[in-house]
């Protein structure tokens, strides 16, 4: 069977899928060797997954994970129904099952498998009324070199390979795509500083709201209507340039960056930053304010990162960053649009429309942002 790992979509984001930033074909024939791919499917090694991969003729779609949440029928039955609806989507003529369980015996029976049966005979009976059938059902208590696999029955298995050295492990590194452990590290990349850190940034930002909401703003700002979001904008750009630099920002640069990014048009314009040479960098600094900011501020760098990833074809941390970005602030517009995207398995292609819209509306502020070039206020 081909692979293609440009694999996306997910319809569960805080349980990525993946959206892997290049396409490179890759031949996997054997169960063993494909089951050993997920990790770099996803870009994390799953822990008691339910993981679903979109075949259209040898090709692979979506790549769909959820917790695997056995005795919970109606929990899974949503999931399963959201999993049909990406794999309608994608145009897939079967899905191929691996389900990663720890609780499972080295050589489990079919006694064992009773509950993990029920739940791929829903995903059947929901796959099979849109004309979809079940290529396979696999499991493992765990993917590593070594580990015993099975089909749903027990009777068929093997010994998985190594995931590290799989062709879809090599495609992706060679893509700049990392495999994460687990994901518990992923979601450790954005675990906030101490209470204390982000108690003394709360108040540099009441500070710089009461210096923004002076006379003298508000004058400029009337005089000038786009000058305070040009600004804004470029302090951030230049922030971004310092950050690729190497020169982390001081906690009263952050409070200055949170008013600028409080702006939509502001925000809307650093989209563009997501697509070209400048990603990386600005990555750098969305995951760093959205670790030092309080709650609802955090949730500004959370989306603009989430966006990021998802349009680079990283699901895993499109999906952390996007429930993250929620938990600060649950009516936030363009995490809430993100979010439904990634549930609904839009492709990432389609959401660089706003990268688009980023770039106009940094020149109706008198910013040119090049997709690439110099970041510094000179080059901008």
């Amino acid at each position: 069977m081909t692979t293609s790992t440009s694999a996306h979509g997910s319809p569960c984001p805080r349980d990525a899928a993946d959206h892997p930033r290049t396409a490179c074909a890759v031949r996997v024939s054997e169960p063993g060797d494909l089951i050993s791919a997920v990790p770099a499917l996803l870009g994390f090694h799953p822990h008691r997954s339910l993981v679903a991969i979109c075949l259209t003729g040898t090709s692979v779609g979506a790549v769909m994970r959820h917790d695997l949440r056995l005795g919970e029928a109606a929990l899974m039955r949503v999931v399963l129904e959201q999993f049909t609806a990406v794999a309608v989507r994608e145009g897939a003529d079967r899905i191929l099952i691996v389900m990663v369980d720890d609780r499972l015996p080295d050589r489990p029976e079919a006694r064992h498998l009773e509950r993990h049966a029920e739940i791929v005979t829903a995903f059947g009976d929901l796959l099979e009324q849109s004309g979809i059938g079940i290529a396979a059902t696999h499991l493992a208590a765990r993917i590593e070199a070594g580990a015993p696999w099975t089909d749903l029955s027990g009777a068929v298995g093997g010994r998985l390979p190594d995931p590290t050295a799989s062709r879809v492990a090599l495609a992706q590194v060679l893509g700049g795509r990392a495999i994460r452990a687990s994901r518990e590290e992923l979601e450790a990349v954005l675990a906030p500083v101490p209470a204390a850190e982000q108690e003394r940034i709360a108040v540099l930002i009441d500070d710089a709201r009461e210096r923004e909401s002076c006379g003298e703003m508000m004058a400029r700002n009337a005089a000038d209507p786009t000058s305070v979001d040009r600004q804004g904008l470029e302090r951030v750009l230049a922030r971004i340039a310092q950050t690729a630099s190497g020169e982390n920002a001081a906690p009263e640069e952050y409070a200055e960056l949170v008013l600028a990014l409080e702006s939509p048009r502001v925000r809307d314009a650093l989209l563009a930053l997501s697509i070209g040479e400048h990603a990386d960098a600005a990555e750098q600094l969305w995951i760093a304010l959205s670790r030092a900011l309080p709650d609802p501020e955090r949730a500004e760098p959370l989306a603009l990162l989430g966006f990021s990833a998802y349009v680079r074809g990283d699901g895993p941390m499109a999906g952390v960053a996007l429930y993250e970005a929620l938990a600060a602030d649950p009516c936030h517009r363009l995490a809430n649009l993100l979010d439904d995207a990634l549930q609904s398995g839009i492709r990432p292609d389609v959401l660089r429309e706003l990268a688009d819209v980023g770039h106009e509306t940094a020149t109706e502020l008198g910013v040119r942002l090049p997709p690439t070039g110099d970041l510094s206020p000179g080059g901008v």
